[in-house]
C-alpha cells in the first residue's frame, strides 16, 4: 500500500462505526449469490427424486425470502457507505479550502490560480470517485470467499483445478494498475494546465480581445488539449486491456472444468446439479473479480489525485511567529536595515527610515525600485530576507499575526471585491458591523451618490471583482471597507493610479476622510498625491537615496527632482 493510500485510509477513521455496518451489510448482500446458487443445484437434484413436487413448494418461499432480504441489506448498505464517501469527501475538501486561507502570500503569488482549482475541483472528484468505487466493492471479497466455499462444497478437485487460475488475475491486476496511476498523475498536471488557461482567458478577456489573442491562445489550447489526449488514451487503452484479458482467463478456465465435470458425471462421480451448481459459482466468481479489478484501477487513479492533495496540505503554512499579543499601535514603526529578494533578484538593499504615530510619508521612485514590495513587509505579506522591522520598539515577527493586521487598513490600486452586495463587500472591513455602521463609512467613502444609482441600492451584486462599477467606484467602495475597519495604520499603494481627473478627485476626497488621524503608508505616482505628505522617501533601485518633505526635495535638485521634471514633462504632452 502506498503512503497515499495508508493516509486516504487513515482519515476513513472518524467514519470506523459507519464503515463496520457497511462490512456487516456487505457480509448478507454477498450471502445471496452462493445462497442462490445452492439453491439452483437443489432445484436441479430434486427433479430426480419423487417429491419435487414438495420440493418446488418451498423453494420459491425461500428464494423470494433470500432476494427480499439481500435487496433490503443492499438498500441500507449502499446508502450508508455513499454517506461515508460524502463525509470523507467533506473533509478534505474543508481541509483544502482552509489550507487555501493559510497559504502565505510568496507561494500564491508563484502559483497558478488554475492549478490551485483544479485541486479542489477535478482532483477532489476524482478521490470521490474511488472513494465511492472502493467502499462500493467492500462486499466483493465476502462474495468471492462465499462462492469460492461454495465451489468446494459442490467438488474440491474442479475447485482446486480452478484455483490455479489465481496467479494470473494477480498479475493481471498490478501490472495495469502502475501504469494507470503514472498516466493519471500526468494526466492531472495536463488537466490542471487546460483549467489554467481557460481561467487566464476569462480573466483576461479585454486584453485577449483588444490584441486579437483568440487564434494564438485557442492553438495553444489545442496544443495542451492533445497532450492531455495523448496520455489519456493510453490511460484508456491499459484499463479497458484488464476485462477481456479476465474474461478470456475466465472461459479457458470453464472450457476445462466442462470438459472435466463431464467426465466425472459420465463415472457417478459428482451429480448433474452439482456440475451446473458449481459452473453457475464459478461464473459469479468472475463479477466480484471484475469488480475488484475496475476497483482497482480507479483507485490508482484516486492515488495519483490524492498525492497531488497531499502535496498541497503538506505545504507550510503562513508562519505566526508571533508570542507578544498587540492591542493598539501607540508610537513609531522603524524600518531597520531592511532587504528583501525574490529568489536571485533584490527588491530592497538596506533600507532604514522610521515613522511616527500620526505621520502621512510616501514612497516615490521608478517602476521596479521597490515601493511597493517595502509596504507589503508591514502586514507581512513578506518577511524581509535582512533587517527588521519595529513596531513599539518590537519585531513585527513578535507580534501574532491576527493582532498586527487588525492594526492596518490597506488599499491598493488592484481593487478586489466579491462576488456579493455593496453592503457585504463593504462589511468584510469589520464583520461584525451593523447596516447603519456600513453605511455610515459609504457615505464618508463618498459611495452613497453612486449606490443610489444601483439597482438594488446597497443591496446590489456587484458580480465577480466588482465589475458592474467603475474603476473609482471600486475605489471607493474599498475605501469605506478600510474606513469601517478604523485601524490606526493606512497603507495605500497606488490607490488613486490609472483613474481619470474626475474619479481621482472624488476618490482622493475619500481618502482625506479616511487617512484623518492615522498614521499613513503611500505609495504613489502622481505628484499631487505625494505632495500632501509629510515626508517623502525616493527610493532607487532597492536603495532609500533621498528623504525629505516635497518642497526640500525639489530644492535638493535631485533624483525627487528628475522624477518631478519627467512627471511635468509627460502631464504637458
Amino acid at each position: 500500500m502506498t503512503e497515499a493510500s495508508r493516509r486516504l485510509f487513515g482519515d476513513l477513521k472518524p467514519h470506523r462505526r459507519k464503515l463496520f455496518g457497511v462490512i456487516l451489510l456487505g457480509v448478507v448482500v454477498a450471502s445471496v449469490q452462493p445462497a442462490s446458487a445452492k439453491l439452483t443445484q437443489l432445484i436441479i437434484d430434486s427433479l430426480k427424486t419423487e417429491d419435487y413436487r414438495r420440493t418446488f413448494q418451498v423453494l420459491p418461499f425461500l428464494l423470494m425470502m433470500l432476494f427480499v432480504l439481500g435487496g433490503l441489506a443492499k438498500y441500507f448498505y449502499n446508502t450508508i457507505r455513499r454517506q461515508v464517501v460524502e463525509l470523507f469527501l467533506l473533509d478534505y475538501r474543508r481541509e483544502v479550502f482552509q489550507k487555501y486561507l493559510t497559504l502565505p502570500v510568496s507561494f500564491i503569488d508563484r502559483t497558478r490560480t488554475g492549478e490551485m482549482l483544479s485541486n479542489i475541483q477535478n482532483d477532489l472528484a476524482l478521490i470521490n470517485q474511488g472513494a465511492d468505487t472502493v467502499f462500493g466493492i467492500l462486499k466483493e471479497p465476502l462474495a468471492f470467499i462465499g462462492l469460492l466455499g461454495m465451489a468446494f462444497y459442490f467438488d474440491w478437485r474442479l475447485a482446486l483445478c480452478s484455483s490455479v487460475a489465481a496467479p494470473l488475475v494477480v498479475l493481471l491486476f498490478s501490472k495495469p494498475g502502475a501504469a494507470v496511476k503514472r498516466y493519471s498523475y500526468r494526466n492531472l498536471e495536463l488537466f490542471a494546465d487546460l483549467v489554467s488557461l481557460g481561467q487566464e482567458v476569462l480573466v483576461g478577456a479585454r486584453v485577449v480581445k483588444v490584441f486579437g489573442l483568440e487564434r494564438a491562445l485557442g492553438e495553444k489550447f489545442r496544443e495542451n488539449q492533445k497532450r492531455y489526449l495523448h496520455t489519456a488514451l493510453k490511460s484508456i487503452r491499459v484499463q479497458e486491456l484488464a476485462a477481456p484479458s479476465v474474461e478470456l482467463l475466465g472461459a479457458s478456465i470453464m472450457s476445462i472444468i466442462l470438459y472435466y465435470g463431464g467426465y466425472r458425471i459420465s463415472s457417478g462421480q459428482m451429480t448433474a446439479g452439482d456440475l451446473i451448481g458449481f459452473i453457475l459459482t464459478l461464473g459469479l466468481c468472475q463479477m466480484p473479480i471484475k469488480n475488484l479489478n475496475n476497483a482497482y484501477l480507479k483507485l490508482k487513479t484516486a492515488e495519483a489525485a490524492a498525492e497531488r492533495i497531499f502535496a498541497l496540505l503538506d505545504r507550510s503554512a503562513e508562519r505566526d511567529t508571533g508570542f507578544r499579543p498587540l492591542l493598539a499601535f501607540e508610537n513609531r514603526i522603524i524600518f531597520e536595515n531592511l532587504s528583501l529578494s525574490y529568489g536571485d533578484k533584490a527588491a530592497l538593499r538596506d533600507v532604514s527610515f522610521e515613522v511616527r504615530r500620526g505621520e502621512c510619508v510616501a514612497f516615490v521612485g521608478l517602476s521596479g525600485s521597490g515601493k511597493s514590495s517595502l509596504v507589503n513587509l508591514l502586514p507581512r505579506f513578506y518577511d524581509p530576507t535582512g533587517g527588521r522591522i519595529l513596531l513599539d520598539g518590537h519585531d513585527l515577527r513578535d507580534y501574532q499575526l491576527e493582532d498586527l493586521r487588525s492594526q492596518i487598513g490597506f488599499v491598493s490600486q488592484d481593487i478586489f471585491l466579491f462576488h456579493d452586495t455593496v453592503k457585504e463587500n463593504i462589511r468584510y472591513g469589520s464583520p461584525g458591523a451593523s447596516d447603519a455602521e456600513v453605511v455610515r463609512a459609504a457615505e464618508l467613502a463618498h459611495c452613497g451618490e453612486f449606490v443610489e444609482s444601483l439597482p438594488m441600492g446597497y443591496g446590489t451584486i456587484l458580480g465577480e471583482r466588482g465589475v458592474c462599477l467603475s474603476g473609482g467606484e471600486r475605489q471607493r467602495v474599498a475605501i469605506a471597507r478600510a474606513i469601517l475597519k478604523n485601524a490606526p495604520i493606512l497603507v495605500l499603494d497606488e490607490a488613486t493610479s490609472n483613474l481619470d481627473s474626475q474619479s481621482e478627485k472624488r476618490v482622493q476626497e475619500a481618502l482625506e476622510v479616511l487617512m484623518t488621524g492615522r498614521t499613513t503608508l503611500m505609495v504613489a505616482h502622481r505628484f499631487s498625491v505625494v505632495s500632501r505628505a509629510e515626508r517623502i522617501y525616493v527610493l532607487r533601485e532597492g536603495r532609500l537615496l533621498e528623504t525629505g518633505t516635497h518642497h526640500e526635495l525639489l530644492r535638493h535638485n535631485g533624483h525627487f527632482s528628475q522624477l518631478f521634471g519627467s512627471a511635468l514633462e509627460g502631464a504637458h504632452a
